[in-house]
């Protein structure tokens, strides 16, 4: 009966930060049209935020919730937290490595990602510039939220759902609070795009001392040859495949 209650409580808790993370973001959506308008700097700063946001989806948090959680939580559910350790940190840092290779190959072949999903924005002069400087500037948040999914994976598997709901509403009140930061940088866009990556970071810095709480101690490490990484692999594999197929599909 109590595991029913705590289950209670808590899709109670998560129910009810979804809600303020939807009122958040009604208020960003506000501050982003009264600040850029609905023309061609508008346009820009959907299309730089949307390919990070893409990938996201398929990275960050669909192959994360296939593959880690699953995983992690049948190391937890045998009290071998010692081994499922090891794994969630070989995963971290194999990730880190791919999403750090991921956002520079992004930065640097920006133009070719605009081009390919807004080709129309060449034929308006200045516009297809504009919309590769800030898809430049918000393209490490695809690496920050990709921590912060691994992060999310770990504490729903010690039950803990509080900080990773919280989280979203973070980047809501970031990009909020940027807006009207704005004098301080050299165009709203940019201001906006800024707050995008500094909503990404303290995603995964307002998760770290309920990380620390269940007893996890970073230590970089990579084994590739380890049964429940490779499995880990084996079981992203589809859903990355399935979600491209989805947002490609979305583009």
């Amino acid at each position: 009966m109590s595991e029913h209650r705590t289950l209670l409580r808590s899709a109670s808790l998560v129910t009810a930060i979804t809600l303020l993370s939807r009122i958040f973001g009604y208020i960003r959506d506000q501050r982003i049209a009264f600040l850029l308008g609905t023309g061609v700097v508008a346009d820009a700063y959907t299309i730089a935020y949307m390919i990070p946001n893409l990938l996201r989806r398929l990275v960050g948090e669909g192959a994360v919730s296939a593959a880690f959680i699953p995983i992690f939580s049948k190391y937890i559910a045998r009290d071998n937290r010692e081994d499922g350790w090891e794994f969630a940190n070989s995963l971290i840092t194999f990730v880190t490595l791919v999403m750090t290779l991921v956002t520079v190959l992004g930065i640097l072949f920006s133009p070719l990602l605009v081009r390919a999903i807004a080709y129309g924005f060449v034929e308006s002069p200045g516009k297809l510039e504009l919309t590769v400087l800030l898809n430049r500037i918000m393209f490490p948040y695809i690496f920050f939220i990709s921590l912060s999914a691994m992060a999310m994976g770990i504490l729903n598997s010690f039950h803990k759902f509080a900080a990773p709901a919280f989280a979203p509403v973070l980047l809501n009140l970031s990009i909020i609070t940027v807006s009207f930061l704005t004098p301080l940088f050299p165009s709203s866009e940019q201001a906006l795009a800024v707050g995008v990556v500094i909503g990404g970071i303290v995603q995964v810095v307002v998760q770290i001392p309920q990380l620390l709480r269940t007893g996890w101690n970073f230590r970089p490490q990579l084994n590739l040859a380890d049964a429940a990484v490779r499995k880990a692999g084996r079981l992203m594999v589809p859903v990355v495949a399935g979600a491209g197929v989805a947002q490609l599909n979305f583009v």
